[in-house]
């Protein structure tokens, strides 16, 4: 990745995150009063008829016919199980916690492209991903009093999340961003939909909508600007700064929720970020090597 690429990469994914954290505390407001099921559908819904009009005033709906490439449809499928299993996960937790689980995704991403793509990784590196499986041990509490089942729903989101990512670089350029976006919003919202079979629905009140509203928007405005990241070149330099989630969703739930993490969680959370800007570092580093390498190569 170029050095203005890799910066522009970088900066979208810190605006998406933290826009992200804003939609996460959104949710979890929207929950005290209606289940995760009606929030993933009546959020989509709303994202989706204003995607449309977007797309209308830009004269890009012939584009719609996009929404039928697998990787689109693929990716929107991958999301939508990711907003389920997170939405549900913040019903119980501290958006701080849930977070700080999701942020394994790119140590995540590292792994997979070992074991399904043949990528090759150092020691050093196989060592960050247990440090950031560790963290979410910490996190997690597993045979403590404090653990809950349901702090695996994030660790299964950031799984699904490390899939999302790898199929979100591989849609063709000729795929608008915002035709990726307003699929994943209908997509979720046929979730959601789907959902009403098990779960009971309330009428939302005046504050509930507002919620749902502020929340469709960032979800938006989040969708747009992490996708446009990943799509902006290599995904291991991009995908660590998605840590910047993790300062918002901590300020956000100490503000609005009055929850704060306990210190074993704040240790966690440090040994995931430590673990996720080693890798970042290490491939920051090796890249000019790289480049170095082949550069006489390329003279001859």
């Amino acid at each position: 990745m170029h050095a203005p690429s890799a910066k522009r990469g970088i900066l979208l994914m810190i605006a998406g995150s933290a826009i992200f954290s804003t939609n996460d505390a959104f949710s979890k407001l929207a929950l005290a009063h209606i289940p995760p099921s009606q929030i993933l559908a009546m959020r989509g819904a709303l994202a989706a008829l204003l995607l449309l009009a977007v797309l209308g005033w830009m004269g890009q709906l012939p584009s719609l016919r996009h929404m039928m490439d697998r990787r689109v449809l693929l990716r929107s499928v991958t999301e939508a199980c990711v907003a389920l299993l997170f939405i549900t996960s913040i019903s119980v937790m501290s958006i701080a916690d849930s977070t700080a689980i999701l942020q394994v995704t790119p140590l995540a991403t590292m792994a997979a492209a070992v074991l399904f793509f043949g990528a090759h990784i150092s020691w050093r590196q196989w060592l960050a991903v247990a440090i950031g499986f560790l963290g979410v041990t910490l996190i997690v509490k597993p045979g403590t009093s404090a653990f809950d089942a349901m702090a695996l729903l994030p660790l299964g989101a950031a799984l699904l999340m490390a899939f999302r990512d790898f199929v979100t670089g591989r849609i063709g350029t000729h795929v608008p961003t915002l035709i990726v976006t307003f699929c994943t919003a209908v997509v979720g919202m046929g979730f959601g939909f789907a959902g009403s079979s098990v779960e009971t629905w309330h009428a939302p009140d005046g504050a509930t909508l507002a919620y749902l509203v502020g929340g469709s928007v960032s979800l938006i405005i989040g969708q747009m600007l992490t996708i446009a990241a990943m799509r902006t070149g290599d995904i291991s330099v991009v995908a660590p700064f998605r840590y910047a989630a993790v300062v918002s969703a901590v300020g956000l739930s100490a503000v609005v929720f009055h929850d704060m993490p306990d210190l074993v969680s704040i240790g966690g959370m440090a040994l995931i970020m430590a673990a996720g800007l080693y890798t970042m570092h290490h491939h920051m580093s090796a890249r000019p090597a790289v480049m170095a390498r082949e550069e006489p190569r390329e003279a001859a």
